[in-house]
């Protein structure tokens, strides 16, 4: 499947988490597909189309009974990320990799290559295997009728959602470097990401920009995929100067904290005082910057209430 040496190693490293994380999204990609035809027996009304005409138009396709890319697959592609990039750093196979002779810069586009084709991969299979579901599985009376229009647009916005998820836990899980605290984070951001949507979704068809509804997705879109190319990028510029005396630390890249401070400070505040008042807004900021604090700092913050406590025993 692979040719080179390097490939084949990563491959046989995480073959079996990837088949573990492709049997997740197939298995609940089929487990909505049932559920959805289940529903669709149970509606009494005759000669019913389980896809409707819009799927003539090229835009996303969305309807009751059908959805031409699975939600799973974007959780795949999120999942995807972060097991191939944390777990060769929590079970030392960097170190191995590195070991052998391998430069950094071979190792981190190779990984990038490996999870991207093999996600792609599960796509088409899991994408198939939904389609025909539809097909055995339709009940008497009801159409399932398809066409390329509404396919390719849903599968574009699909892929370039998917390949942005993967971007950013990919990215998290380099430089967070304690699987807890990289869980909540990755976790956190990707759930605040709906309210991000939404007011971006506000700015953009309001009356400053006048974007129409039909248009929204394709910027999306596109912003999605210029941030996977600016952090594959931003990840290739850090991974050569990974350190692994810092294995275990929250940041892996101590420089980075004071960035990731500000952007976080910027961003909740922002976040959570859109469209609000003075005083909203300034309660929003002190408790992101508390909160900001105390969670990027706080092994400092624990190594001093150690040495105060060792310090107060000797006393005594």
């Amino acid at each position: 499947m692979f040719s080179n040496k390097l490939d084949r190693l990563i491959w046989r490293r995480h073959r079996k988490m990837m088949a573990v994380i492709g049997g997740i999204a197939l298995l609940g990609t089929v487990m909505m597909t049932l559920i959805l035809l289940h529903a669709l027996k149970q509606n009494p009304e005759p000669n019913i189309h389980i896809v409707s005409g819009s799927i003539h138009k090229w835009q996303v396709y969305k309807g009751n009974y059908f959805s031409a890319y699975s939600w799973w697959l974007i959780f795949a592609f999120w999942l995807g990320g972060l097991e191939i990039m944390h777990l060769d750093l929590r079970d030392h196979f960097n170190e191995f990799l590195f070991s052998s002779g391998f430069s950094r810069l071979k190792v981190y586009w190779a990984k990038l290559r490996i999870a991207l084709s093999a996600l792609l991969g599960m796509s088409v299979v899991i994408l198939a295997v939904q389609y025909l579901l539809y097909w055995l599985s339709k009940p008497n009376g009801t159409t399932f009728t398809l066409a390329w229009p509404g396919l390719i647009t849903s599968w574009a916005m699909g892929l370039a959602f998917s390949i942005g998820m993967f971007s950013l836990s990919w990215f998290a899980a380099l430089i967070v470097g304690q699987t807890g605290s990289l869980i909540v984070t990755i976790s956190g951001f990707t759930l605040s990401l709906v309210g991000l949507g939404g007011i971006g979704g506000s700015i953009l068809s309001g009356s400053w920009f006048k974007i129409s509804q039909a248009t929204l997705p394709w910027i999306g879109a596109g912003v999605w995929l210029i941030t996977a190319v600016v952090l594959f990028i931003w990840g290739a510029v850090l991974y050569p100067h990974l350190s692994l005396e810092h294995n275990g630390e929250y940041l892996l890249f101590p420089r980075l904290r004071v960035p990731v401070y500000i952007v976080f400070v910027v961003y909740v505040t922002w976040l959570y005082s859109y469209d609000s008042d003075a005083a909203t807004m300034l309660g929003a900021f002190i408790l992101a910057a508390l909160f900001g604090y105390g969670w990027l700092w706080r092994p400092r913050l624990g190594e001093k209430w150690h040495q105060w406590r060792e310090s107060k025993q000797a006393r005594e």
